[in-house]
């Protein structure tokens, strides 16, 4: 059997700030059809304690623990949302203005965006992102959330993008970005 040619998943183009690349996230089927499941037992337990807390018996420390709990319980669940949200609709845009690097996750209309000087901005690079279990960072790149296989230094700092595309596709966005600019400490810099 021939194996189908993978279709590359970013897409690549000349915007009004410059060029633009747009990331969709990695789709992890077995986790978007668990997660909503999993979602209505954690509502399950979320809807019990505040039954219990609003209709339960006389407050007491119990109640103030099971308050505290609740908390962290309702903090979990929105955090599964999001990271459920990012893997259907949710995509990275970067932007490769004269002046800057932009990079913006976008949600449902929102966006955080990091802006990094042009200037400051050097060895862009394809270097895969090795998994450690002590790092917490680590473990949120299971859920899509940050990092990539695209690097860059800034400063006395290396800064991730790209977490939805594979180190091939990565290579072609990066010899994009440098044929735009000729990032510092690159290969193809002099």
């Amino acid at each position: 059997m021939k194996v189908p040619v993978p279709k590359k998943r970013a897409s690549v183009s000349e915007g009004s700030d410059g060029l633009q690349v747009i990331i969709p996230p990695r789709r992890q089927i077995f986790a978007m059809i668990f997660l909503p499941v999993w979602l209505c037992g954690w509502l399950f337990g979320e809807v019990t304690v505040i039954r219990q807390l609003l209709f339960g018996p006389a407050p007491s420390p119990p109640n103030l623990f099971m308050a505290f709990w609740l908390v962290g319980w309702t903090m979990g669940g929105a955090f599964v949302i999001l990271a459920l949200l990012w893997m259907l609709i949710g995509r990275e845009r970067v932007i490769l203005r004269p002046d800057a690097l932009v990079i913006r996750r976008e949600l449902v209309g929102l966006a955080r965006a990091r802006e990094y000087d042009i200037e400051s901005v050097s060895n862009l690079r394809v270097s895969p992102d090795s998994y450690n279990p002590w790092d917490g960072r680590s473990a949120w790149r299971f859920w899509g959330v940050g990092g990539g296989v695209i690097a860059f230094d800034y400063g006395a700092k290396t800064f991730r993008f790209g977490g939805g595309v594979d180190e091939a596709e990565a290579r072609d966005i990066v010899g994009e970005m440098r044929t735009r600019h000729r990032f510092a400490g690159s290969p193809d810099a002099v």
